[in-house]
C-alpha cells in the first residue's frame, strides 16, 4: 500500500514528513527510508507504545496527537499523510482540513475507495455504495475521488493526482496467490472494467503541484479547473 505513493512525492523531495494515525510508526519508517535525509515524525492519538521505533533509528520522532488538532504551525511540515486512517475518524473531514493546514507542499491519503456494490436498493435501485460499520463500532468512512477533488477545488488548490490499486486479502491466501490475484484485478481496473478497492491520492498546495509527466505511468492527474465568469453575474 505505501509502494502506491512511489511517484507521487518523488518530485517534492521532502524535507520533513508526518504520518497520523501511525499505531506502528510503520508508515513514517517506509518514507524515512524513501526518503533518509527527510525528518519523520510518526503520530497517533495514544503513541506512547512505539517510542522504541526512534530508538531503534526508524523515525526521528514519534508524538501523540489528535488529527484534528496538530501541534504544528501552518505549513510546518513539507507533506502529511494517513494510510488507512482517514476511515478510522468520526470527522473525517476536520482531519483532513487540518492536515491540510499543517502541510507545505502536499498531503497524501492511502484508503479504501468507496466501490459500488451489486445490492439492489429499494430506493434507488440496482448498483448501490456499501455503508460498514468497523469490529470496534465505528462507521467505515470510505473515501471518493470525487469527494476529494471538490475539496481540494474549495480551497484552490492546484491539483489533485491519484493511484488505484487492489489489496485481495484473504488470510487462507499464501503471497504467491495474493500477488497473481492483485495483478488480474489490477490489470482488470487500469482497462476500468472494474474498479479498484483503494486508492492513493496526493492534494498538492500551490507552488508544488507536479507537472503530469513526472508522475508514475498508472497515476491520474487533476488539475484545478478554470473558472469562466459571464459578464454581470
Amino acid at each position: 500500500m505505501l509502494s502506491s505513493s512511489d511517484g507521487l512525492l518523488d518530485h517534492l523531495q521532502p524535507l520533513s514528513i508526518l504520518s497520523v494515525g501511525d499505531n506502528l510508526a510503520r508508515d513514517a519508517g517506509y518514507f524515512k527510508r524513501k526518503f533518509p535525509h527527510s525528518k519523520c515524525i510518526a503520530s497517533d492519538l495514544y503513541a506512547e507504545g512505539i517510542q522504541d521505533a526512534v530508538t531503534y533509528g526508524w523515525v526521528d520522532s514519534v508524538i501523540s496527537a489528535d488529527v484534528e488538532d496538530l501541534p504544528f504551525g501552518d505549513a510546518e511540515i513539507d507533506c502529511v499523510i494517513a494510510k488507512e486512517a482517514f476511515h478510522h475518524w468520526p470527522r473525517p473531514m476536520l482531519g483532513l482540513y487540518e492536515m491540510l493546514r499543517v502541510a507545505k507542499k502536499a498531503i497524501l491519503l492511502i484508503e479504501p475507495y468507496d466501490v459500488m456494490h451489486g445490492t439492489a436498493s429499494p430506493f434507488i435501485g440496482g448498483n448501490t455504495f456499501c455503508d460498514d460499520y468497523e469490529s470496534v463500532g465505528n462507521y467505515k468512512y470510505q473515501i471518493s475521488l470525487r469527494e476529494i477533488t471538490k475539496s481540494a477545488w474549495a480551497l484552490y488548490y492546484p491539483a489533485v493526482a491519484a493511484v488505484g490499486f487492489n489489496d485481495p486479502y484473504d488470510p487462507n491466501r499464501s503471497f504467491d496467490e495474493w500477488i497473481l490475484e492483485k495483478r488480474k484485478l489490477d490489470e482488470l481496473g487500469d482497462t476500468g472494467a472494474r474498479q479498484f478497492n483503494l486508492m492513493s491520492i496526493a492534494i498538492y498546495k500551490p507552488g508544488y503541484a507536479p507537472a503530469p509527466e513526472s508522475l508514475p505511468p498508472r497515476a491520474h492527474y487533476y488539475p484545478r479547473p478554470i473558472n469562466h465568469f459571464i459578464e454581470g453575474h
